[in-house]
C-alpha cells in the first residue's frame, strides 16, 4: 500500500497541474474578485446614487409645472417671466408658419390659427411680438381649467421626448388640450412652445 501512495499522489499533482493560460485566468479571476470585494460598497454606493439622480431628473419638468401653476395662482409675474421663454414660443410660431422650416409643432387647431390669421392681419408683419405675450400665455393655460381648479391636475400627458425637451397636455380629457413644450437650458426647465 505505501508503495502505491506516491504514484497517486504524482497522478494527482499531473491530473490538478493547471496550463499556463488557465493558470493566468485563475489568477486574473482572484485579482478581480479580490477588487470586487473591495470595490462593492462603493460601486453599490454609486449605483444609488445615479439612480437618485435619475429619479430627480425625471421630476424636475413636473416640479417646473408645479411651479408654473403656483405663479400663475398667484399672480406672480417675475417667476412666470423666469419660467417662460416668450421668443422661443414666438419663435416656434414663426417656424409653423413658415412652411420651409422645420418645427416642433404638430398641428395647430381652427381656433388656434383663427386666433393667429386675425392677429396677424391686425398686427401685420409684427403680429407675433404684441400677440405672444405673457398675459397671453397665463390666458391659455388658465382657460383649460375649470373654476378654483389649477391646471396640474388637468396635466393629461407628459413625457420626455429627449433629454433636454419635454412635451405636456394640459386640460379636460374631452376638450382641446393645451400642448406646451419645456426646454432645458442653462437657466432651467422653461416653456419654449405653447399651442392649442
Amino acid at each position: 500500500m505505501p508503495a502505491t501512495m506516491p504514484r497517486m499522489r504524482a497522478r494527482e499533482k499531473a491530473v490538478f497541474r493547471m496550463p499556463t493560460i488557465t493558470r493566468a485566468r485563475h489568477r486574473t479571476w482572484v485579482a478581480m474578485h479580490r477588487w470586487w470585494r473591495r470595490a462593492r460598497r462603493p460601486a453599490r454606493r454609486l449605483l444609488l446614487l445615479g439612480l437618485a439622480l435619475v429619479m430627480l431628473y425625471g421630476l424636475w419638468p413636473y416640479a417646473t409645472l408645479w411651479s408654473l401653476n403656483r405663479a400663475l395662482a398667484q399672480d406672480d409675474e417675475t417667476t412666470l417671466e423666469r419660467l417662460v421663454d416668450l421668443d422661443a414660443i414666438r419663435d416656434e410660431l414663426a417656424r409653423r408658419l413658415n412652411k420651409e422650416r422645420p418645427s416642433a409643432i404638430d398641428g395647430l387647431s381652427d381656433d388656434f390659427i383663427e386666433w393667429l390669421e386675425s392677429g396677424i392681419r391686425y398686427h401685420g408683419v409684427h403680429a407675433l411680438e404684441r400677440i405672444v405675450t405673457l398675459d397671453w400665455v397665463r390666458a391659455q393655460l388658465t382657460a383649460r381649467a375649470l373654476p378654483g381648479e389649477d391646471f396640474p391636475p388637468l396635466l393629461v400627458t407628459g413625457f420626455f421626448e429627449s433629454p433636454r425637451n419635454f412635451r405636456a397636455r394640459i386640460g379636460h380629457r374631452n376638450a382641446e388640450p393645451v400642448i406646451l413644450r419645456l426646454h432645458l437650458d442653462r437657466r432651467g426647465w422653461r416653456v419654449s412652445t405653447l399651442y392649442y
